[in-house]
């Protein structure tokens, strides 16, 4: 017992008081929480949709076909994906709807008020049920995105019904048209209209799509640049790399350097006429070093019309050209060339209407005949066109020179997008925690590497005025946004700042009780937010701007000797 009184005996401890209670940053503010509605009738693509658009790689095995090509009947209630380009976007993959469905229980069942963006699939084809359900969401005042979906298979089966007419460019307009027909007749506007295929995000209008929703989703009022140019990707991939490393402000410098030497890129080269398969063949074995050959349709039979003809070649973008001579009379050979020289493309006739040669077996037995173009230089023509290979990408790369930077600005602006929602509540849970000036650095700060990034600080600016030539004034003047401007962090706090409520603005002027000072700022998550969004979206203009305008001078001199001189015969 005396070594317990010892224990608990002894001067008492002195009170201590409850460390001070730190201030929980605010929960993320609903305001900032968006949602993506995709409705549609079932088998319309939905689920590949969203996994497209949340950037899962399908692996085509047997397994995946069978479920894909196979309805199985189910249903499934309202499922929720995170969009990882934009973290504080959800996805929600809604039931479909069956033939008989009405659409007013239907747009009833997904709560529309609780979503911000609406993206209709529809299938091969667009039916009444389809239009319905467009009636029934138009009033809503949501934004509204059309969506056809397995455009790939219609294609594939528009290839397969058109056999040897089939003309891929052309069909694919006038699918187009035909969407923009049926749906703009019911008050869709054409902006909000695309064929997709979910199975191949790389091609078609899906870039258009996914820009179309996040401008609305982020509600941003100017337009956005959309490109159905395919053909050029391959160009961008060559600028890929040492952008995503260094910065836009590279650009200008690789440019240089590809104009000079250009990439590994192939050229494509159309073989259009009638019996062209000879000369296909001739060119397709061996292969052609820095080439691929595109067999094209012929004028058909009866011959169609100049205009058409024209048109349908222009649609496939190929980069030269080879009209084989038979099927068109000389005056529309004429018009034809003339025709696609103005409109700045290369293009050879080839022969004139052949003659048959029949062929031998191994026995000297005569055997079916192939038809040969009488005084064409196949092993010459082959020489041409692998020698002028480089300067055809060459020429494709000028005249890409816009749809480029398009595309590279495109693929930084959606990165910095990725992280603005973390930098937001990182900038505002520090000025909520009492540490406003840390705050406004670490916001200062993010603009700073954005204008890095998209090339538009004083260094990219230097660096690209020394590669074109043009000035730094000149390019400066491109530069529209107020953010791109180096704002101080008392601008930055003027336009971020929460608004003081009432009983705060009262008792910060009363001089013994509120002290008569203002009371702390504190970031508003909301205007934060919309800072961040107009900042990168903004300067993402302001760099295409500048890179075109440093481009100019780059593009006219190598204009001046760049173009290949074909013989047209």
């Amino acid at each position: 017992m005396a070594d317990a009184e010892d224990v608990t005996s002894g001067p008492p401890a002195p009170e201590t008081s409850p460390p001070p209670a730190l201030e929980t940053s605010p929960p993320p503010p609903e305001s900032l929480q968006f949602t993506i509605a995709i409705i549609g009738p079932r088998g319309s693509g939905k689920t590949t949709l969203i996994r497209s658009l949340c950037n899962h790689t399908e692996r085509f095995g047997p397994g995946f076909l069978d479920s894909y090509f196979r309805d199985e009947g189910g249903e499934h209630g309202v499922e929720r994906d995170s969009y990882p380009p934009l973290p504080n976007v959800t996805l929600l993959d809604c039931p479909g709807y069956k033939p008989g469905d009405s659409a007013m229980v239907y747009v009833d069942s997904i709560k529309p008020d609780t979503v911000h963006c609406l993206v209709v699939t529809l299938g091969e084809t667009i039916t009444d049920a389809d239009l319905q359900l467009l009636g029934a969401i138009k009033h809503l005042g949501k934004p509204i995105c059309m969506v056809q979906t397995h455009i790939d298979l219609t294609l594939h089966t528009e290839k397969r019904q058109q056999g040897k007419g089939y003309w891929r460019g052309q069909t694919l307009m006038g699918m187009r048209a035909t969407a923009q027909e049926q749906l703009g007749g019911h008050g869709m506007p054409g902006s909000g209209i695309f064929l997709v295929s979910g199975l191949e995000p790389q091609n078609y209008d899906f870039q258009g799509m996914v820009d179309y929703i996040e401008k609305e989703v982020l509600q941003w009022k100017r337009p956005v640049p959309f490109t159905t140019e395919p053909h050029c990707q391959e160009l961008v991939s060559v600028f890929e790399v040492q952008c995503d490393q260094e910065g836009l402000s590279e650009f200008c410098s690789l440019l240089s350097i590809f104009l000079d030497n250009p990439p590994p890129v192939s050229a494509v080269v159309g073989v259009t006429g009638s019996d062209k398969e000879a000369t296909v063949s001739a060119l397709c074995e061996p292969q052609l070093s820095g080439l691929i050959v595109k067999p094209l349709p012929g004028p058909g039979t009866p011959p169609m019309a100049v205009e058409q003809y024209l048109q349908n070649l222009q649609s496939e973008a190929c980069d030269v050209y080879l009209i084989l001579g038979s099927g068109m009379d000389n005056s529309s050979r004429a018009i034809l060339v003339e025709a696609l020289v103005a409109a700045g493309k290369h293009c050879m006739l080839i022969g004139g209407e052949g003659d048959r040669r029949p062929k031998h077996d191994a026995n000297g037995q005569e055997g079916a005949s192939k038809k040969c173009h009488a005084g064409t230089d196949l092993p010459g023509l082959r020489v041409a066109l692998e020698k002028g290979a480089p300067q055809l990408v060459r020429e494709r790369l000028l005249h890409a020179i816009p749809i480029i930077i398009v595309q590279l600005v495109r693929r930084e602006r959606r990165r910095l997008m990725m992280g603005i929602y973390d930098i937001c509540l990182d900038v505002c849970a520090k000025s909520s925690e009492g540490h406003l000036q840390d705050a406004l650095s670490t916001l200062s700060s993010k603009l700073s590497s954005f204008r890095s990034r998209f090339g538009l600080d004083e260094d990219s600016l230097t660096l690209i005025s020394q590669v074109t030539g043009c000035s730094p004034e000149d390019l400066r003047a491109e530069i529209q946004c107020p953010l791109a401007q180096d704002p101080s962090e008392d601008q930055l706090l003027q336009l971020t700042s929460q608004p003081l409520s009432l009983t705060e603005l009262v008792w910060s002027y009363v001089p013994r009780w509120g002290g008569g000072e203002e009371a702390s700022s504190k970031l508003s998550a909301d205007r934060t937010y919309r800072l961040l969004v107009e900042a990168v979206w903004g300067m993402a203009e302001d760099a295409e701007r500048v890179l075109l305008h440093g481009c100019t001078n780059q593009k006219v001199a190598k204009e001046r000797t760049a173009f290949c001189h074909w013989p047209c015969v």
